[in-house]
């Protein structure tokens, strides 16, 4: 049942995020109400297909559409221009023409490479968010942002394609690890730092309810944050004034990321970590002061954040840096906080600080011999 709407606002490209539980018998109609085409593919990967993939073919057959499916394996991994060829090879081997849709079942890999397929395929088909992680239900599948990784740096090659609608069921929660549920908390206290301090102050109330997956209070901050990157999302599409603020934590946590060869580290995790090491920043240029600079690290300690090491080494992520997309005329860019709902965009971090925040960061015990 769909129990809210958020609309992004964008001309022509505009589209609702419908929000609610138990939606799977509303999706067909809701697609007949888009003029969504009749011919769709869902992409979806191992770990969700055997939750959610057969209900949602036996649905949308019934209302008469014609269904096929692409699985693929889980992970960040996935983010490239090979998994992305092999998707379109078997596209085309199918003969799913320009007049069909794409549904992309799944968390911010699935949303990021399916939305990326889909901007690039026939030069643009129509496609659809079906977020199923936290994550991706409080951030990755709002707003256009679509991409594969390359070796060199994450989100390397990508678009701005929005979708048709962006339909998130809170109950496709529920068969998630609780790793998971740590990740999308990377994001939801992002947007509690960089916009809204009561947002920030919920969580800080309400976070052991929010692990616990309590409907209230998921709804609540996923609602937030969905109405937080649909309004920044409708004044600046692509990024070229106010939705940078939305990377906060991700000049270092896009590091940390490549720096694990995108196994050791979710996005989520990194995200959670990189606001450690950005509001040390922050701190030291004496931005932002030391009792919100503790608040926003007391929140993080309390979330069960645990990464196994591997491959991380302080070398291995001031490495990865350097090919950071956020690097501008060879100065990286930053997000800091000034104080809670409030940030500013800083390039003139000195390298030193840089690596000092970073040696802060693995201090914190949070990179561990063992998960």
């Amino acid at each position: 049942m769909i129990q809210r709407q958020i609309d992004v606002a964008l001309g022509e490209r505009s589209y609702p995020i419908y929000v609610g539980t138990s939606m799977t018998t509303s999706f067909a109609p809701t697609c007949q109400q888009h003029g969504v085409p009749k011919r769709i593919v869902i992409i979806t990967d191992t770990n969700i297909a055997p939750h959610y993939l057969k209900p949602l073919q036996q649905h949308l057959r019934h209302f008469q559409f014609d269904v096929s499916s692409i699985v693929i394996p889980p992970g960040e991994r996935q983010k490239s221009l090979q998994r992305a060829n092999a998707i379109f090879t078997e596209l085309l081997k199918s003969n799913v023409g320009r007049k069909s849709a794409l549904v992309a079942l799944g968390g911010g890999v699935i949303g990021d490479l399916v939305g990326f397929v889909a901007a690039a395929y026939h030069r643009g088909v129509t496609y659809i968010q079906a977020p199923t992680t936290l994550l991706s239900q409080v951030d990755s599948s709002v707003g256009g942002k679509v991409a594969v990784n390359h070796p060199l740096g994450k989100n390397m090659i990508g678009a701005f394609y929005q979708p048709k609608f962006v339909w998130i069921d809170i109950d496709c929660l529920r068969t998630l690890p609780p790793r998971e549920i740590v990740c999308g908390l990377g994001e939801i206290v992002k947007y509690g730092v960089i916009l809204d301090a009561e947002l920030f102050a919920y969580i800080e109330t309400n976070l052991d309810r929010i692990l616990q997956l309590d409907n209230e209070a998921v709804m609540h901050v996923q609602g937030r944050c969905c109405e937080m990157k649909a309004h920044i999302t409708s004044e600046d599409e692509r990024e070229t004034g106010i939705r940078v603020i939305l990377n906060y934590g991700h000049t270092v946590g896009h590091a940390l990321e490549a720096a694990g060869n995108f196994t050791t580290v979710k996005h989520g995790e990194a995200v959670l970590m990189g606001m450690i090491a950005e509001t040390y920043i922050a701190r030291q240029m004496g931005m932002v002061s030391p009792e919100v600079h503790e608040r926003i690290v007391a929140l993080i300690r309390r979330i069960p954040l645990r990464v196994r090491k591997g491959s991380l080494t302080l070398a291995r992520v001031l490495q990865a840096m350097k090919h950071d997309k956020k690097t501008v005329d060879g100065k990286k860019r930053f997000v800091l906080p000034v104080r809670l709902g409030e940030v500013q965009i800083v390039d003139t971090v000195e390298p030193s600080l840089i690596n000092a925040s970073l040696r802060h960061l693995f201090a914190e015990k949070m990179v561990t011999g063992k998960r």
